[in-house]
């Protein structure tokens, strides 16, 4: 898989890696991995950080938000925030894809004023975006 310099990574990356998904977890850690040896940047959302933390803060498992937290800053990964800008595409992506739920239309919208070619999820549903390429894991698993 060639050809994208800038990938936004959805919060079900970051839960996958952190907590070790017996599936999916190593997979991830090749993709960043390919991503960080060629130099492709990783970028992800507020929302990512917001979504990730909730369970962690329920269970009483803070070491969880610390390692997410460290893992954006070994890795660069930048923060982009919820500016109206990016509110407003994601009210348009909303308005023009059925059952685009209100947070993935943010996260993509985020992914779109990012610059990033690429948008990684394992959400199918949110395949039917068209105005970013939206990459699901096992599109990577199987490059």
């Amino acid at each position: 898989m060639t050809g994208f310099n800038k990938v936004f990574l959805d919060t079900v990356i970051f839960i996958y890696l952190l907590e070790n998904n017996e599936y999916f977890g190593e997979r991830i850690a090749s993709f960043i991995e390919y991503c960080t040896t060629n130099c492709i940047l990783l970028t992800t959302s507020v929302i990512t950080h917001k979504e990730f933390c909730i369970k962690p803060y329920k269970l009483g498992k803070n070491e969880l938000i610390t390692a997410f937290e460290k893992l954006c800053t070994d890795l660069d990964i930048n923060l982009q925030d919820i500016t109206l800008p990016v509110a407003d595409t994601a009210a348009r992506l909303r308005s023009k894809y059925q059952g685009l739920k209100g947070m993935d239309a943010l996260q993509i919208s985020a992914a779109i004023h990012s610059e990033c070619d690429k948008f990684m999820t394992n959400d199918r549903r949110l395949k039917q975006v068209n105005e970013i390429e939206v990459m699901l894991i096992k599109d990577w698993l199987h490059s």
